[in-house]
């Protein structure tokens, strides 16, 4: 992966994937697999970094109020999928 343009997201991304990683083993533990495989650091960091810069934006005055879910659409009740993938950057989101 690139550098990122929000440097905290590269310190933090490990720490989030020690995260998950441990809620899914503790879940597997526990006799309850999660339905999705935990996403690794450099997914996390594009993700962190696109959130932290989307976050910023403003248009008309408005505040952007954003929410990310990670998981594939099979794993989703009610999936939206678009025609073509759209990047993962702040205008998108």
């Amino acid at each position: 992966m690139t550098e990122p343009a929000y440097p905290a997201a590269r310190i933090v991304a490990p720490k989030v994937e020690a995260h998950f990683v441990h809620h899914a083993e503790e879940a597997r533990r526990r006799g309850r697999p999660g339905p999705v495989a935990a996403p690794d650091a450099d997914t996390i960091e594009a993700i962190i970094d696109a959130a932290f810069w989307a976050s910023l934006r403003r248009e008309e005055s408005y505040v952007p109020k954003i929410s990310l879910a990670l998981l594939p659409p099979d794993a989703a009740k009610h999936p939206m999928l678009f025609e073509r993938p759209l990047p993962l950057t702040p205008d998108k989101l």
